[in-house]
This record gives C-alpha cells, structure tokens and sequence, in this order.
C-alpha cells in the first residue's frame, strides 16, 4: 500500500464516520466534528487522487470540500450569533 492509498483510506474512513454519525443521531449536520470530518474526507480523498487521477471523482471531491466549507462557516456565524445574543441578554439581565 503506497502513502497516497493509506491517505485515501483515511479519507473514506473520516467520510463514513461522518455519515454514520449523523445516521445513529451521535453527530448534527451543524456539529463542528460532522463538518471536521467532512472536510478531511475530500481533503484526503484529493490527495490520493493526485496520484491516481480520476476527473469525475476529482470534481466530486472539490464540490463536496466547497459544500462543507459554505456549512463551516455557516456554523461558525450561527454560534457567534447564539453567543452575542446570550452575552446582550446576560448584560440586560445583570448577570
């Protein structure tokens, strides 16, 4: 097994660990860890193909990191959102 097969395999390993996750209700679609491992799948998935170049699944790869990164950061703006509207209601409050 090259380097680049042990990276792709970590890919798919990190992609089913996120869909099984999310599958048995351990992981949310919003779940910093779901979106972690999301990004890391396609993320080896492309190394790997750097070596073994397969250009429907390069395009599928590419898609599937942008889609994750678009998810990041809207998790990211929702929990800065939830925690700027618990510290104004903190300070109404006195607390």
């Amino acid at each position: 097994m090259t380097p680049s097969d042990f990276v792709g395999l970590i890919g798919v390993i990190a992609c089913l660990v996120a869909y099984a996750g999310l599958q048995v209700g351990r992981l949310r679609h919003d779940d910093l860890r779901y979106l972690g491992l999301n990004i890391l799948s396609p993320a080896c998935l492309l190394f790997s193909l750097m070596y073994d170049f397969n250009l429907a699944a390069v395009i599928t790869q590419v898609l599937w990191l942008g889609l994750s990164f678009i998810g990041l950061v809207r998790a990211l703006y929702a929990r800065g959102r939830k925690t700027s509207r618990t510290t104004a209601k903190c300070a109404e409050n006195g607390t």
